[in-house]
């Protein structure tokens, strides 16, 4: 995936990209710096770049990836909120959903714990912790249910054949 951007700064336009081939590279100007996510189970970049007193900032979450400028995204026109601002248990919920799919009800648990991975962190970037241990708790009981069901279904099966 690449992304790029021309940014003018005090009259003189720089560039700046990101790229993912075997990691990820932020390039401003051509000079490439790598960095890495701050989550384990979804890309996370909150990178910082100051050129000529500007703040710019390359933020991803997924595959989604936008550019700030002083406080405003290019891409979307709303107003930067650091990814480090996000609650803790956000982050907690991220990790708990997507080990405990994987273990409960295999890989298609693990892409809902990644599902719901992206609503908590819309959720926490907006500060709204009500909502966010709502859709952990949903998140819960869709992969009960999900094991349950599936368990019922081997079950059945093994029924069938012996």
């Amino acid at each position: 995936m690449r992304k790029a951007w021309d940014v003018t700064v005090n009259g003189v336009v720089h560039k700046v990209e990101y790229k993912t081939t075997f990691g990820v590279k932020i390039l401003v100007n051509g000079n490439a710096y790598k960095t890495r996510s701050q989550n384990w189970f979804i890309n996370m970049i909150d990178y910082p770049i100051t050129i000529d007193g500007a703040e710019i900032r390359v933020v991803a979450i997924g595959n989604k990836v936008d550019l700030a400028v002083n406080g405003r995204y290019l891409g979307s026109g709303e107003e930067y909120v650091p990814l480090n601002k996000m609650p803790v248990v956000a982050n907690v919920f991220v990790g708990i959903s997507c080990i405990g799919g994987v273990l409960f009800a295999g890989w298609l648990g693990l892409l809902i714990g990644i599902l719901f991975s992206f609503l908590y962190i819309k959720l926490g970037l907006r500060g709204k912790t009500g909502p966010l241990i709502a859709t952990f708790a949903a998140c819960v009981v869709i992969l009960a249910a999900l094991t349950y069901g599936m368990g019922q279904l081997w079950q059945a099966l093994e029924y069938t054949y012996y």
